[in-house]
């Protein structure tokens, strides 16, 4: 009979200490993920955006899906930037909706992010251009372009060649005029320019 409750106070002492045990142990719960359809597509004020682009820790995927970097594989080199100014051929002050780069013929021209080629065409204004529709309602345009690498429709990914620098349209020399809209407003290009400054990887 001694043995019997002994066996049995020692049952409950086992059954009490892996209660116990188990009461300790974490319950992982992984944090959700950001939505970003609903945090970044209904913005388009440009420090609105910077301010969500910068404070995101885990930037990397998100560069790959807007506008970020600098299209040209050189150093980066403005020759005239977004806003007013007086046109170098019209000789008038005009809006200027995007940011003229210094390059030379043939240079080559890559997606500045992940997207689907939307216009392949000839303007006056901008000579032989491209727009891609990026992610979250960004679109990127690259105009006056020599030649031009890519078709209406193709998804391409960032950092795709997609034509050379040229001087088609009106223009005083090769340059590649560069623009950014967000859900149909236009965008300075300068701070996108410096995010993600890396062409190591490029031919």
């Amino acid at each position: 009979m001694f043995r019997g409750l002994l066996n049995c106070i020692i049952f409950i002492f086992c059954i009490s200490n892996i209660s116990a045990q188990n009461s300790y142990i974490p319950v992982l719960v992984n944090a959700p993920e950001k939505n970003w359809d609903e945090i970044l597509s209904p913005v388009y004020d440009l420090n609105d955006i910077i301010n969500i682009i910068y404070n995101e820790e885990e930037k990397s995927e998100l560069l790959t899906e807007i506008p970020s970097g600098y299209p040209l594989h050189a150093d980066i080199n403005v020759n005239s930037h977004y806003g007013v100014r007086k046109h170098p051929v019209h000789q008038s002050m005009k809006f200027h909706k995007g940011t003229d780069l210094d390059g030379n013929f043939g240079d080559r021209v890559y997606a500045t992010a992940d997207g689907r080629v939307i216009v392949v065409g000839f303007e006056e204004a901008l000579g032989n251009y491209i727009k891609v529709q990026h992610k979250y309602g960004f679109e990127s345009i690259y105009g006056h372009l020599q030649s031009v690498s890519v078709k209406k429709g193709m998804f391409i990914k960032k950092n795709t060649l997609i034509g050379k620098v040229g001087a088609t349209g009106i223009v005083t020399g090769p340059h590649l005029h560069y623009t950014i809209k967000k859900n149909g407003h236009y965008l300075d290009p300068f701070e996108f320019i410096y995010m993600n400054f890396d062409k190591k990887d490029l031919n």
